[in-house]
């Protein structure tokens, strides 16, 4: 059942979402927004995440990574990366946890040439 502070959350998620990519230097940038206080990356096999950049609320932050190919990926926060490393191949999906406080933040492949490739996305924690 969706109740009205679920509607209100999703309404002013899409809101900052559209202010946030708007009005820009005509990229093809893309942000992707946690949904029901799960935030899912995907890696591909092309060294690059699904989307540019991340958003979720500040706090326990539950992160779903999946793979889209075969080929080993991880999954860190940069600054924090005792606290949270995920890793998947075959197609394969990891979850775990983190709580983190508001601020800008960078996940990346710790993979060796990975991050070098452009395996790095923002992550925007509000």
């Amino acid at each position: 059942m969706t109740t009205p502070r679920a509607i209100l959350g999703t309404t002013v998620s899409a809101v900052l979402l559209v202010c946030a990519c708007g009005g820009g230097g005509g990229g093809s940038e893309t942000t992707s927004t946690a949904e029901d206080g799960v935030l899912r990356v995907v890696a591909l096999d092309t060294q690059d995440f699904d989307a540019d950049g991340y958003r979720v609320a500040a706090g326990e932050v539950t992160v779903e990574y999946q793979l889209s190919g075969f080929q080993n990926h991880t999954l860190v926060v940069e600054g924090r990366e005792n606290e949270l490393r995920l890793e998947v191949e075959n197609g394969g999906t990891d979850s775990g946890t983190i709580t983190l406080e508001p601020g800008r933040y960078i996940l990346y492949c710790d993979v060796a040439g990975h991050r070098e490739g452009g395996m790095e996305a923002r992550l925007l924690v509000g």
